[in-house]
């Protein structure tokens, strides 16, 4: 689980992932990016679909990370990572490799998306941190006006930041809920918390080169972002 300097926890799961136009060329070179990728001891197992190549760690599921190459995007994922630079780094390494295929070219992208979700697990009981959610997004002319006792909270928020958009889900969980949200299975899942779904995503101004780049300030605002949401929110 990746956790702050000061040991906050907080599981996620970290998706990257880079549209382009259809490309003809990559249905022809399938099984060279297979090759391509596990000779370079990336990812050791891959799985040739008809239009992608998908990479992971294990052989027949994504037990930490995975990656994938289409004829329409390209990306990679990481389960709840043990260190909060852990996807910066593979994610970026992944990338640079990708590039450096001279076989296949990517496209142009247009779009770069980078969403992560995030639990906060707390021993809060559920209806606390729900009080506490609506205390801090509500006045109380607001409440008001909604009428009725709150019950549970679910927040979709659309930023802009930085040059990128931001779509930030988010609301309180109850335990045992967080598991049907993730990919993986850990003792803290089980636990009262917060969830957030945090997407940082652009479309415009966009090159090959310049992913690396777009994803160290997406992770790092997104950090801050989720540290700054749950500290506030007193967990």
């Amino acid at each position: 689980m990746a956790k702050h300097d000061r040991d906050k926890v907080m599981l996620v799961e970290h998706v990257l992932e880079v549209r382009h136009e259809a490309s003809g060329t990559f249905l022809d070179v399938r099984g060279q990016i297979a090759d391509f990728v596990r000779k370079a001891n990336f990812l050791p197992h891959w799985k040739i679909d008809s239009n992608v190549v998908n990479f992971r760690d294990e052989q027949s599921t994504i037990k930490t990370e995975g990656a994938f190459v289409g004829y329409k995007s390209a990306g990679y994922v990481v389960l709840n990572p043990q260190t909060r630079n852990f996807f910066l780094e593979r994610a970026s390494a992944f990338w640079r490799l990708l590039s450096s295929n001279s076989t296949y070219q990517l496209p142009s992208p247009n779009r770069f998306g980078m969403r992560t979700k995030v639990f906060v697990p707390s021993s809060l009981a559920f209806e606390q941190i729900n009080r506490t959610m609506f205390e801090s997004m509500f006045t109380e002319k607001a409440r008001a006006l909604f009428g009725g006792n709150e019950k549970d909270l679910q927040l979709t928020i659309d930023l802009t930041e930085a040059g990128f958009d931001v779509r930030v889900i988010g609301g309180p969980i109850h335990k045992d809920e967080a598991p049907q949200y993730f990919q993986f299975e850990a003792d803290d899942l089980k636990k009262c918390g917060l969830f957030l779904d945090i997407d940082y995503f652009k479309t415009t101004d966009l090159a090959i080169g310049a992913v690396p780049r777009l994803l160290n300030e997406a992770v790092t605002r997104m950090w801050e972002k989720a540290e700054k949401i749950a500290t506030g929110l007193g967990l």
